[in-house]
């Protein structure tokens, strides 16, 4: 009976119109296999149990007593992303929904502080102060970032991870996007957030942007789709604006990535800052490139004056999964991330990504060894090949190849859809509004049981950036608004038990 009953809420789970409807089944079945009090009870070998709790204690007893002096010292020094080992996966692979309430209530207590810091006038914290602190905590602490992957067609699950992400509040300022991922990082870089609707149902999109070349045109072009038709595409549905402009108008910030034709020239990641005045559409067009698939791209950008022209025009781009399908390092350069949320749909990567919800035993570590033994051997059989051969189209090719394998292609918490060989049939070609819709939906079933997970490893990151921007409306604001207790964050969830004390 019990397990008939399980059988039927994991099928109401796959048919759930959205996370909370989802969430109610998960959680009637966490309670029906006992983790209820596997989640009470604070002890776990994998996080500093004791550390948590005795912080917890004290951030309590401090701001009760009204030491905000104290509060203030605390937090400035023990801040820290990954402290007791709270974003170990292993934390959450007991449950469907949730993990330890000693991690929601400390998660919860530090939101809630922080958000009373920052909305409330307090002795001997005056304003400058207060904003230096969240500027050096946030600096300290970082920032999480979304990045997503090639994988064509595959590529729309992308908008069903964004789609959960939007939903709950957890959908990063910073978003990287290659390939596929980068129309879909466009899309959301270009649009405000009332705009996002058209976008999840596919009514936005007119979904065609495949066109085969016919057998003349393969030849003179050296391509095997239409370049002009995805710039139709591009063009229609992102508009003439550049990295700036969609910062400005969205307050996103949007990263593509490109890789050159030029060996002399290095892979670029393009947004507002490293290239504010080339046009989305164009690096979207460039990072679609596909060699052999697409011709290379010239960038395209405005001038002063706001007129079209090339950008280093005599370069040309190709796909940016071929050299950065992810590119942590410089998000870290940038804007100092250093927590990456990936969707990651590459066609050639997703046999090789392991489930991260399975706890660890032999099965798994003998399936990662084989899996890391193929990788290592295919860079072998790649770099023999290309010994003796100095130049042309061979080399570059053996190169790339080499390229793709060495790359890393999962993050902190990656999203990917679970294959089968008829997506691969319809990797390429133009989807039908049901398809589309059937990737995005397959793109939520995927992130649901992660936003617990994302939600506590990134909900003090978001806390401290939401901070600052409200500080910065302050310091042009008359007045400052008071309130008669604690801020609580719209994003965090209570606990999946009772309310949290206060």
């Amino acid at each position: 009976m019990k397990t008939r009953i399980a059988l039927g809420k994991e099928r109401q789970m796959e048919q759930a119109p959205d996370y909370e409807a989802w969430r109610i089944h998960a959680l009637d079945l966490d309670t029906m296999n006992g983790m209820d009090v596997w989640k009470a009870d604070p002890a776990s070998p994998h996080y500093q149990y004791n550390l948590i709790q005795q912080r917890l204690i004290n951030l309590r007893q401090w701001r009760k007593s009204g030491d905000w002096a104290q509060v203030v010292f605390a937090l400035r020094e023990g801040l820290q992303r990954n402290l007791g080992n709270l974003t170990n996966p292993e934390l959450y692979k007991h449950t469907r929904v949730g993990t330890k309430y000693l991690i929601d209530e400390y998660l919860n207590e530090v939101v809630s502080t922080l958000n009373y810091l920052c909305d409330n006038e307090i002795p001997d914290f005056p304003y400058a102060q207060k904003l230096l602190f969240f500027r050096h905590t946030g600096q300290s602490f970082g920032r999480s970032s979304l990045m997503l992957s090639g994988g064509a067609n595959m590529g729309m699950f992308h908008v069903g991870v964004i789609k959960a992400l939007f939903e709950q509040n957890l959908l990063p300022r910073v978003v990287s996007g290659s390939s596929a991922g980068s129309v879909v990082a466009a899309f959301i870089g270009t649009r405000k957030d009332n705009e996002l609707d058209g976008l999840f149902t596919g009514e936005a999109m007119d979904l065609k942007l495949w066109r085969r070349l016919g057998l003349r045109e393969v030849v003179r072009q050296k391509s095997l789709m239409d370049g002009q038709e995805i710039e139709r595409f591009l063009r229609k549905h992102i508009g003439e604006l550049t990295f700036e402009e969609a910062f400005k108008r969205t307050g996103r910030i949007i990263n593509i990535t490109v890789s050159p034709v030029d060996k002399h020239q290095k892979p670029r990641l393009l947004n507002y800052l490293t290239a504010p005045h080339v046009l989305v559409w164009s690096a979207v067009l460039a990072s679609c490139a596909v060699p052999g698939l697409f011709p290379a791209v010239t960038l395209m950008s405005k001038d002063r004056l706001g007129h079209e022209k090339p950008y280093l025009a005599s370069t040309r781009w190709v796909d940016g999964a071929i050299q950065s399908d992810l590119p942590a390092q410089r998000l870290a350069e940038l804007y100092n991330v250093n927590h990456h949320i990936v969707s990651q749909t590459n066609p050639h990567v997703l046999p090789f990504i392991t489930n991260q919800s399975r706890k660890d035993d032999w099965t798994r570590f003998l399936t990662n060894l084989v899996k890391d033994e193929f990788k290592f051997r295919s860079r072998q059989m790649l770099q023999l090949a290309s010994y003796g051969i100095d130049r042309g189209i061979v080399k570059n090719l053996l190169e790339g190849a080499v390229s793709i394998v060495e790359q890393r292609y999962y993050g902190d918490i990656t999203v990917h859809p679970q294959v089968h060989m008829r997506d691969y049939q319809r990797i390429l070609g133009n989807l039908t509004r049901a398809e589309f819709q059937e990737w995005v939906h397959e793109g939520e079933l995927a992130t649901w049981p992660k936003i617990t997970m994302i939600r506590d490893q990134t909900i003090i990151g978001q806390t401290l950036e939401d901070c600052i921007i409200r500080l910065k409306k302050q310091r042009s604001s008359p007045a400052v608004p008071k309130r008669s207790g604690p801020a609580r964050s719209k994003r965090l969830h209570a606990p999946e038990s009772a309310a949290v004390a206060s």
